[in-house]
Formats: C-alpha cells, sequence, structure tokens
C-alpha cells in the first residue's frame, strides 16, 4: 500500500481533530456553560417573582429587582438588546464591512449563534413573562428570528465548509469522497456491502422519495439517528473483526461518518443551497421588523424616562 495513501487518512483525521479541538472550540463550550449556568441563576433566583400573579407582583418586595423596568431586569433586557445588535457583526464581517477582514467566518458565526441564542433568552427575562401592546409584536418577532435562526444554522451544515467558512464546490465534494472510498477499500479492505450499508445510512436515498419540505423533516430524523445507527456499525465492525485495534476502528468509523455525509451532501447540494437562499429571504423581514420594533421601545422608554444605572 503506498505511503501517499496514509499520508491521505492521517490528513483527513487531523483535520477532524483539529476542528473539534481548537482553542477556540474549547473556548466557546466555556463560554455556552457559562451561559446557561447564569441563566439558570437567574430563573431560580427570579422564580418567586414569575410564579406570582400580575396583580400581586406590584406589593412584592421582589418587584422593584425584577420588573421589566426593576435594577435587574432593566439589565437583563440591556445586555439582552445589546447581544442582539452584536449578531448584526457576522453581516458587517461577511461583507467586509468598516474593515472587518480578520477571522475565520465560521468563528464569526458560532458568535452570531450565542449572542442570537442568549440575547433573546435575556430579553425574555426582562419582560418577566409580560407581553402586551406593540412591544409583544417586537418580542415575537424576535423569537422568529431565533427560531429561524437554528433551522438556517441546520441547513448551514449541510453545506460543506472549508476551516475557513468557504463552501465546497460538488467537484471537490466528490474528490474527497473518492479519496475516502479509496482509503476505506485499499488501507481497511471494505467490502462493497459495507460500502452499500453506508450508502443507506447516509439518508441519500430519500432525495429519491421525499421532496421539498418532507426531505428536509426526513433529513433531520436521519440526523438524529445517526449516533445509533453508528453505534450498530461498531458493533458490527467488532462483531466481525474482533481482533481490530482500538486506533484502527475509531479512524474506521470516523471515515465511514465522512463518507456518509459527503454522500447525502453530494446529492442535496444542489437542494441545500436553494433552501438556504429561501432561508435568508424569510429570515431577513424578521430580523428587520425586530430591529426596528426593538429601537422604537428603546426610544418610548427614554421618553418616559425610564433610565437604569447611567
Amino acid at each position: 500500500m503506498s505511503l501517499l495513501l496514509y499520508n491521505d487518512s492521517d490528513t483527513i483525521l487531523k483535520q477532524a481533530k483539529k476542528r473539534k479541538t481548537s482553542t477556540f472550540s474549547t473556548f466557546l463550550h466555556m463560554l455556552y456553560i457559562a451561559g446557561f449556568a447564569a441563566v439558570a441563576y437567574l430563573i431560580r433566583e427570579a422564580w418567586p417573582y414569575y410564579t406570582l400573579g400580575l396583580s400581586d407582583r406590584p406589593r412584592s418586595p421582589l418587584h422593584t429587582l425584577w420588573k421589566p423596568g426593576g435594577f435587574l431586569g432593566h439589565g437583563l433586557g440591556i445586555i439582552g438588546s445589546a447581544m442582539i445588535l452584536l449578531l448584526f457583526l457576522y453581516s458587517a464581517r461577511k461583507r467586509q464591512w468598516f474593515g472587518l477582514r480578520w477571522g475565520k467566518l465560521s468563528r464569526w458565526l458560532d458568535i452570531h449563534i450565542f449572542f442570537g441564542i442568549f440575547g433573546p433568552i435575556l430579553v425574555t427575562l426582562h419582560t418577566s413573562f409580560k407581553l402586551n401592546g406593540f412591544i409583544s409584536i417586537g418580542y415575537f418577532a424576535l423569537l422568529a428570528v431565533m427560531f429561524s435562526g437554528i433551522i438556517g444554522r441546520y441547513i448551514y451544515m449541510q453545506i460543506p465548509h472549508t476551516l475557513e467558512g468557504h463552501a465546497l464546490t460538488l467537484e471537490q465534494l466528490d474528490s474527497k469522497d473518492r479519496l475516502i472510498t479509496r482509503i476505506l477499500v485499499e488501507k481497511y479492505r471494505i467490502s462493497k456491502s459495507f460500502l452499500m450499508l453506508l450508502q443507506k445510512l447516509s439518508g441519500a436515498h430519500l432525495a429519491q422519495k421525499r421532496r421539498g419540505f418532507w426531505l428536509f423533516i426526513s433529513l433531520l430524523f436521519n440526523d438524529l439517528l445517526r449516533g445509533y445507527r453508528f453505534r450498530k456499525i461498531r458493533r458490527y465492525l467488532v462483531r466481525h473483526n474482533p481482533d481490530i485495534p482500538g486506533r484502527a476502528l475509531k479512524e474506521l468509523l470516523h471515515l465511514s461518518r465522512q463518507k456518509t455525509l459527503l454522500m447525502r451532501r453530494k446529492l442535496m447540494l444542489h437542494f441545500m443551497q436553494k433552501a438556504f437562499h429561501y432561508w435568508h429571504v424569510l429570515h431577513k423581514p424578521f430580523a428587520y421588523l425586530m430591529l426596528v420594533l426593538m429601537f422604537l421601545h428603546v426610544a418610548i422608554v427614554l421618553a418616559l424616562g425610564y433610565k437604569w444605572i447611567f
């Protein structure tokens, strides 16, 4: 077997390891842990207030802290709104506005998603679950932006990108797929029947049976079951290759997973690119509506004389 083939295999595995264990990835995980811990603490402290009836809240000693205009309630609104404004830095970086050219797009997107999750959560706590008037329209527009953003992230993940965040072409996907197939066959002696099993596991066949929305839902369920199915494949490989070293099994499973994703993404590339385009068309109006109503809300609050610590 050629040394080049081993080098190709090592390169693919090292790229995956670099993607998973980068310093930024560790930082992002810690950021999420800290964020969810902070939200859990805030909810625990404010829960006695949130569970009171609206008519009982003004008589509670917690009212001056947790009401929307209270010290903590108002502060959460300001921090949440600041996070929502910071969401637009990703768009500025993508278009290189204001001289923003540094940093990988994929990392900017990860921070964009972080703000897109915790900004709405803090704004929700700011409302103390009391929604009325025109501001409720802005709040539900905010929720629409958040949930559509989650859907957009899923669609984005179905379009393969480089570590720098640039989309791969169909030719690049096909070249990588052929390379992984060659490694599986020549290095690991994988049979054609196993490759057929990976083809079925990939979900690529769904494109022949589903269209539009139902294809999207089918792909989502396929991804949710992927971990369970790969555990079955792992047991299959161990059963038929009891002497396989642990490192080789790990590499084989990783390459098999890569193979299934590439097979599906090659077939679904055009569909996902089209879906991502339509997602942008739906996502942007909600984002602009949310932004306009947020500024209007802030202007009214300032006009009425509400201040925080400033």
